[in-house]
């Protein structure tokens, strides 16, 4: 838990250690007779084991990509609560989101309970190294419960490469590869569509974020949205394109929301902002070209902002089915 005092931080480690039986200056080892490998992690090499079968993640698209590879995490972060325990966008589809182990209180970085954790008893640790170092901060105390691999994440346009970092770890490059080649095949197919169902290819796509009731965002390329409607070959407007600042989104109040017209608007309102709209054909909306030509949309943010392959693969099928008519405007 983020802000645990030191009387709970040192009998949570005597705790992690009686798990792992190793010492207080020694990270645990991979368990007696188990084949081991050695991989590379942000804060240098790490002894795992060659085939682990109880694999803790500490960051979500960690999960998707794990789950991606075939594995089924003994510990995971998530928000307990919240629907599915707000892991169905990191997971596959015929996996709950409900029955994963917590091991958090929600998906903060730092946000990391190290006795829940150890009573999980994993053989391997994935966690992150962000900018923030939060997870840097702890590895010491990570790594006296299992092996543990912390991978660099350098925001969402990491998506695609922690998926082959997850699969360096786990020694399953090949699956990687072809979770790859799946969604160049889905792509393919989905622009296929598009181009039958007539759309012309300069359509330009808007992607405005509902932020909250005061607080619009504009998902520029760089975001992951962004990233996935540009792996579609779909025009942006010209004012989505390039981020602000070290963001990948542009933020404005609703009085510019004209900046987020485009032939074809994209609606994004997720779990932060329950009180979003569903329909955009009043008020401030009915100015907009886009809500004009009946070709406004909403979407999950969710899903949309998730940053992970399993998510990738959903933005394709639901822009997909609003281009070539199989989804109803939200009017």
């Amino acid at each position: 838990m983020p802000g645990a005092t030191a009387t709970l931080a040192a009998s949570v480690l005597v705790l992690a250690l009686g798990v792992t039986g190793c010492t207080a200056t020694e990270p645990a080892p991979p368990a007696a007779g188990t084949d081991t490998r050695t991989v590379e992690g942000a804060d240098g090499d790490v002894e795992v084991p060659a085939d682990p079968q109880r694999i803790a993640v500490l960051w979500r698209p960690t999960l998707a990509a794990v789950t991606l590879l075939g594995h089924h995490p003994v510990a995971t972060m998530g928000t307990p609560g919240a629907p599915d325990q707000g892991l169905t966008p990191f997971l596959p589809r015929d996996v709950e989101g409900g029955l994963m182990n917590l091991v958090t209180n929600s998906p903060a970085e730092d946000d990391v309970d190290i006795e829940a954790l150890a009573l999980a008893e994993p053989d391997l640790i994935i966690g992150v190294s962000t900018q923030v170092g939060a997870q840097d901060a702890i590895e010491a105390e990570l790594s006296a419960i299992a092996p543990t691999v912390l991978l660099e994440w350098e925001g969402t346009g990491s998506w695609r490469t922690h998926l082959h970092d997850v699969a360096a770890v786990l020694g399953r490059e090949a699956e990687a590869e072809r979770a790859d080649a799946d969604y160049d095949a889905a792509v393919g197919e989905a622009r296929a569509a598009i181009g039958e169902a007539g759309v012309d290819p300069d359509t330009e796509v808007s992607l405005v974020r509902l932020q909250s009731d005061t607080e619009i965002r504009l998902e520029t390329a760089a975001s992951f949205p962004g990233q996935v409607i540009g792996d579609l070959g779909l025009a942006r407007p010209e004012g989505q394109v390039e981020p602000e600042g070290d963001t990948d989104f542009v933020p404005l109040s609703y009085e510019n929301l004209d900046r987020g017209d485009g032939d074809v608007i994209f609606v994004l309102a997720g779990s932060g902002f329950p009180d979003a709209p569903d329909t955009f054909s009043d008020g401030i909306w009915s100015d907009l070209a886009a809500v004009r030509g009946g070709q406004v949309y909403r979407f999950d943010y969710d899903v949309w902002g998730a940053a992970n392959l399993h998510a990738a693969h959903r933005i394709v099928e639901e822009a997909t089915a609003a281009l070539t008519g199989e989804t109803e405007p939200a009017l």
